[in-house]
């Protein structure tokens, strides 16, 4: 039996060859090891992984309970070859479901951002313009991550044949995203602006800052929030407001609404909305879409009438 730094060595080599990154786990595990061995510890108790996972202070319940969800995923692997392992109850440390609900933008919305992303700025290239007005508008219409968006490379997108290639993506896995031919159409007038910047140079970045680097994600950040004041999205202090992200939950939406509103089935339609955006798991899906008062009204609708034919 090895010892337990040895055993999570394993675990996280078994856990990514299956596609995981755990990064972040790994952090976690190894601190925990160190944790066991200067506590001299031969074996993963509860009691134990709750003081660990509890020791940094914090105001975040979440903060612990992931700590501790770390450790309990490794402790199902662990007690295999060691069966003294405690594996902590799911009830230790619970996870807080948060109230957070995403904005749903409108389509004049998302109108008003793209026409405020080509506005010209003193002092700023063409290409800053083009880049966020096409990244913007691409999150829109795919639902990508922003991180997805800003990792394409010149050779990730074919827009004669309208796909983009989304390699190692979230879970590590690559998958294709057809583009309608609009969405071409718009990426190929921004690639016009790039090649103009470019002038010759090459540059491996799709979308590009002035300087012919890859676009950062905090820049691109901060460029959405001037942007969603200006608008009137957010409050000039407003530490909170609508965010990137919200593009890829408003996408989803209006997939499954769009479904309701044209007869189709949306429980068939899901496994291929599920994998379009990249999810592993239907479950991640149905977050994207959850409580959603739009949504929730068409399938009220749907089912009503339903009971209607059947009476």
């Amino acid at each position: 039996m090895n010892n337990l730094r040895e055993g999570v060595a394993d675990y996280l080599e078994l856990r990514r060859s299956l596609g995981f990154r755990l990064k972040k786990d790994e952090l976690y595990l190894r601190d925990f090891a160190a944790f066991m061995e200067r506590r001299h510890a031969a074996y993963i108790t509860a009691k134990l992984a709750a003081q660990w996972a509890q020791q940094p202070a914090s105001n975040d319940p979440n903060y612990h309970a992931g700590r501790l969800r770390a450790v309990r995923s490794f402790a199902r692997h662990r007690i295999l070859t060691d069966p003294r392992t405690e594996i902590p109850p799911t009830d230790l440390l619970p996870r807080r479901r948060s109230a957070f609900q995403p904005h749903i933008f409108l389509q004049e919305e998302i109108a008003r951002l793209l026409a405020a992303s080509l506005q010209r700025r003193r002092g700023a290239k063409p290409i800053s313009r083009w880049s966020r007005y096409a990244i913007f508008g691409l999150l829109s219409v795919t639902g990508m991550r922003v991180g997805e968006a800003l990792n394409l490379d010149l050779e990730d997108v074919d827009l004669d044949h309208g796909v983009l290639t989304i390699r190692n993506t979230k879970f590590g896995k690559s998958r294709l995203v057809p583009v309608h031919a609009t969405t071409s159409a718009v990426l190929k007038q921004y690639l016009e602006q790039r090649n103009a910047l470019l002038a010759g140079r090459s540059a491996r970045p799709f979308f590009i800052s002035p300087l012919g680097r890859r676009i950062t994600h905090s820049v691109l950040e901060l460029s959405f929030r001037r942007l969603s004041r200006k608008l009137g999205l957010r409050g000039i202090s407003d530490k909170t407001g609508p965010r990137l992200h919200d593009l890829r939950h408003t996408m989803a939406v209006d997939v499954l609404r769009q479904c309701y509103c044209a007869g189709a089935d949306p429980e068939r339609r899901l496994p291929a909305l599920s994998t379009y955006l990249g999810h592993t798991h239907l479950n991640y899906t149905y977050w994207c879409l959850h409580q959603n008062p739009s949504l929730m009204k068409q399938a009220v609708t749907r089912l009503e009438h339903y009971w209607e034919a059947s009476v």
